[in-house]
């Protein structure tokens, strides 16, 4: 055999076993703990549409892997467990990483080591502004949310006594941000009333909103958190127009809350799981047939979504899965639907790939979308 040909023959024996090497993606989140149903919905969401490419042949002829680090909900963990994933198992993104303070903490070891971080489940301004060369969301951060919901509150609900009960750190001074942003435009007021993030008794916060005379409280919070306000509101006799962002519209207020939400308006960012679309269908048949022992949710349908746009990534990037073919890739997408949330558009000088969101109805024990998806304004 010639020398050229000795060359050309593992040239195409390298390039077949690259073909066969598994993509392995990373994921960081909540497994244990509290917030645990919310890490492992997320993961479980993005392993269904991994296992569902796989079963048709891979991207490009190579198979999926995820690989997943539990934070236990802690942005330290967070880093240890990102930089064990890109040091030890060499993995060539961070998919759907969960927790806003969380993903927000990845963002110098991301940057410095061009690790693309692709559509957290996490809200937080920083993730998107200034834009971060390796992150990308899909989610519209809390600040558009309660801009989006300020707007509703001003044009559709005609209400200008509104009070928001926040959890004060990051997240919640966001949002409060956010509905600022909208209502001082009408010289609205904001009756602000922030709490402790593990605070369990809401019996103040509910007087000092009632004591406000607002008629209409904005919920910045977790879903156990709502439930434990609006238990205190039911004390007092008071039922004001209760809302939030896409947390409270979560299946699981109502397990927590009852009929007390009743009449609760969220931001929606994904489509609920009883929408009749086909993609939603094809969603819960998946998770049907490849976790049939877990149960679908709102959080694992942003996994599923997830891997759905990773792999779309991968496909436009010709395989190549190298950190700049991604940013690269990704940044060619327009007006990408899923139909599983919101339209999705990054350029180089934008990623924050979604700025609308839908408002949605707590309605005879479940969630209903009541308008188009809305641009805020």
């Amino acid at each position: 055999m010639t020398r050229m040909a000795t060359a050309a023959t593992m040239v195409l024996a390298a390039g077949q076993a690259l073909a066969q090497e598994p993509i392995k993606v990373g994921f960081t989140g909540p497994l244990s703990g509290s917030l645990s149903l919310l890490g492992q919905s997320v993961r479980d969401g993005v392993e269904v549409s991994f296992a569902q490419a796989n079963e048709q042949g891979g991207v490009n002829g190579r198979k999926l892997q995820l690989i997943a680090e539990d934070d236990a909900y802690d942005p330290m963990r967070t880093i240890a467990g990102a930089r064990k994933l890109a040091e030890q198992d060499k993995v060539v993104a961070l998919l759907a990483p969960t927790g806003t303070a969380q993903t927000a903490a990845l963002l110098p070891f991301v940057q410095e080591n061009k690790l693309p971080l692709l559509f957290p489940y996490g809200f937080s301004r920083a993730l998107t502004t200034p834009v971060k060369q390796y992150a990308f969301t899909t989610l519209p951060e809390v600040r558009v949310q309660m801009q989006i919901l300020a707007d509703y509150i001003l044009t559709q609900l005609k209400q200008k006594k509104i009070a928001a009960v926040y959890q004060n750190d990051d997240f919640g001074q966001d949002a409060v941000a956010g509905l600022e942003d909208r209502l001082k435009r009408d010289n609205i007021n904001l009756v602000q009333l922030p709490f402790d993030r593990g605070t369990t008794n809401f019996s103040g916060v509910a007087a000092q909103a009632r004591q406000a005379d607002v008629e209409h409280v904005v919920f910045l919070g977790i879903p156990r958190d709502a439930a434990l306000l609006l238990r205190e509101f039911a004390k007092l006799g008071w039922k004001p127009q209760f809302s939030g962002h896409n947390a409270l519209g979560d299946p699981q207020t109502f397990q927590l809350a009852g009929a007390l939400v009743e009449g609760a308006l969220a931001v929606a960012v994904m489509e609920p799981l009883d929408s009749e679309k086909p993609a939603v269908k094809e969603f819960l048949d998946a998770q049907k047939k490849y976790l049939p022992k877990t149960q679908p949710t709102t959080y694992s349908m942003h996994g599923y979504n997830a891997g759905k746009l990773f792999i779309e990534a991968v496909k436009r990037a010709g395989g190549k899965t190298d950190s700049a073919s991604l940013v690269q890739a990704l940044e060619t997408f327009d007006n990408v639907q899923t139909g599983l949330s919101g339209p999705v558009t990054f350029t180089k000088t934008e990623h924050a790939g979604s700025l609308s969101g839908a408002m949605m109805k707590a309605e005879n024990g479940k969630w209903r979308i009541i308008t188009e998806w809305l641009k805020a304004r």
